[in-house]
């Protein structure tokens, strides 16, 4: 049975069909694992395709609708007004009812000085402006009595004025009575005599109206003088009584104070610095590239990324431009017309105004960096 097996076997051989229908059976299943993956292979490339097409639109709408517009720059920080208090009169520190990073209130007490020499000056003012209003009103009385005596020399001379025109009239008539016989000649005598007196004293009432004019003159300038002292008087009072306000410091403007320097019992100068008031109003200076202002114009709007509060969203419009680039107002101003010239490109201030949500917040701080944009959109609401 052996041999005849292996005669089969090599008779075979040449009959593949009848001793291998299996293997004509499984002879297709390799190409099938190799047309489903091509298919797979095709769908991924298409999505992947349409993924990248639908991304390059997205970009290109965003670029072509709000990118190409905006203009930024990390060269910007928070700013805003900082108010140094100096005393202007010189004393010893009694009293510091404020501290660092307090809030206050326009006309709140800061800094109180010892105010003893102060008030002594005061008084002194006071008393010194009484006296030059009691000189005052005595220059005032003797204008007065001067106008009363002038008048009385007014008198005295229509008096005497009278007196003379009646001797002149009684000399003429006893001269002409006494050219025809009917009166002595003693008596006309006597009569030149009358008017002779009458004419003298009318001279001297003249005289006296000459003198008291000129007294009535001198009163009246030394009532001047009084009436300047009395200014003079009173004006030393109020910079005695503004000195003594300002051994008060006061809070001019709104704000929190800082950089406190002053203590209970300092001596406190002139000029020396004794604290700062940070007010509340805040916008942001951004340093743009000169080559990035073209389109930039007021009232644009903005976009502020705070470095301290990367989830904050502010908002603010372009306040101005400022007519100079930084390098102009620096300690060492570039000098471009010596030496080898080098171009540097040159920074812009622009100031930003922050939305009042932000600013009612309380988070912000002067000095802090930001991103800045700005859209140059006609609308960019």
């Amino acid at each position: 049975m052996a041999l005849t097996t292996v005669k089969k076997d090599a008779g075979a051989s040449p009959s593949a069909p009848e001793t291998s229908p299996k293997t004509e059976q499984s002879s297709p299943s390799p190409a099938a694992p190799a047309g489903g993956k091509s298919g797979l292979r095709k769908k991924v490339l298409i999505g992947v395709g349409a993924l990248a097409g639908i991304a390059a639109l997205w970009f290109g709408g965003e670029w072509f609708f709000n990118s190409r517009f905006i203009i930024a720059t990390d060269n910007a920080q928070i700013r805003t007004d900082i108010t140094r208090l100096t005393s202007k009169v010189q004393g010893y520190v009694v009293d510091v009812p404020v501290a660092d990073n307090q809030h206050v209130k326009a006309g709140d007490l800061l800094v109180s000085l010892e105010a003893s020499d102060f008030e002594v000056r005061v008084a002194q003012a006071k008393a010194a402006l009484a006296q030059a209003e009691a000189e005052a009103a005595q220059a005032n009385a003797n204008i007065s009595a001067e106008r009363d005596e002038l008048a009385e020399a007014h008198a005295k001379r229509e008096a005497a004025d009278a007196s003379a025109d009646l001797s002149a009239s009684d000399v003429k008539r006893f001269s002409e009575l006494a050219d025809k016989g009917w009166y002595p000649k003693a008596r006309v005598e006597q009569a030149e005599a009358a008017k002779r007196t009458a004419n003298a004293q009318l001279t001297q009432a003249e005289a006296s109206i000459t003198a008291q004019r000129s007294q009535l003159t001198s009163t009246q300038a030394a009532a001047q003088s009084a009436i300047a002292r009395v200014e003079a008087a009173r004006a030393q009072l109020a910079g005695a009584e503004l000195d003594l306000g300002r051994t008060q410091i006061r809070a001019p403007v709104d704000g929190v104070v800082t950089n406190k320097s002053v203590v209970e019992g300092q001596l406190l100068s002139p000029g020396q610095a004794a604290l700062a008031i940070v007010q509340p109003d805040m916008w942001v200076i951004a340093n743009f590239k000169e080559t990035q202002i073209a389109e930039m114009k007021v009232g644009q709007c903005a976009n502020i990324h705070i470095d301290a509060y990367p989830d904050m969203h502010i908002t603010g419009k372009v306040m101005s431009l400022a007519p100079n680039t930084g390098a102009t107002f620096s300690l060492m101003p570039q000098d471009t017309a010596t030496g080898n010239f080098t171009k540097i490109v040159q920074r812009v201030p622009v100031k930003i105004a922050i939305d009042k949500d932000s600013l009612a917040s309380g988070l912000l701080r002067s000095g802090m960096n930001v991103d800045a944009t700005v859209s140059t959109k006609a609308s960019c609401e």
